[in-house]
């Protein structure tokens, strides 16, 4: 598909793709993340081969795309509230903040062990609650190099901490 074909297709799909991601998502900037998102996957596909129905294509793309955000989502939510609760005093035994704050020592020690770039990239991301798109655009790379700082990085963490007995 040439470009100008495709910016044709994109204005004229645009807000029914749009519309369907909200309608599933009930959130308009990720509801425009994901179209977007789809978009570039139509793109990426019509470029490798021929799609039969590139309309249903987007749409299942979009719902897809929507889905996996969700999880993502659901994934977050479910690491937030485990944070929540590990932080959260216990009356049935005061020790547990020396429990928690060695924890908070050995996690803030061992973001220190992780390359400045990563360190950065997960301050952004987990601090600032920034997307990956975001975090690509500001320090100039590429999601996926965003994506593989991260992946690294929690490996690490989670390698890291397997050994030890907090839990």
């Amino acid at each position: 598909m040439d470009k100008k074909c495709f910016e044709s297709f994109f204005k004229e799909k645009y807000s029914q793709a749009y519309f369907l991601a909200l309608r599933i998502l009930h959130d308009d900037e990720a509801s425009k993340d994901v179209v977007a998102d789809a978009f570039e996957l139509v793109l990426r596909r019509t470029k490798q081969e021929k799609v039969d129905n590139i309309s249903a294509y987007l749409m299942t793309s979009v719902r897809n795309v929507c889905l996996d955000y969700i999880r993502k989502q659901n994934v977050r939510s479910h690491y937030v509230q485990a944070s929540v609760q590990s932080t959260e005093p216990s009356t049935q035994n005061p020790d547990n903040w020396d429990v928690r704050e060695e924890k908070i020592q050995a996690i803030m020690l061992s973001l220190d062990e992780l390359t400045p770039r990563t360190r950065q990239i997960l301050k952004l991301c987990y601090v600032e609650r920034k997307k990956y798109r975001e975090v690509a655009l500001e320090l100039d790379i590429s999601e996926s190099a965003v994506k593989k700082h991260i992946m690294q990085a929690l490996s690490y963490m989670r390698q890291k901490f397997r050994t030890r007995q907090f839990y």
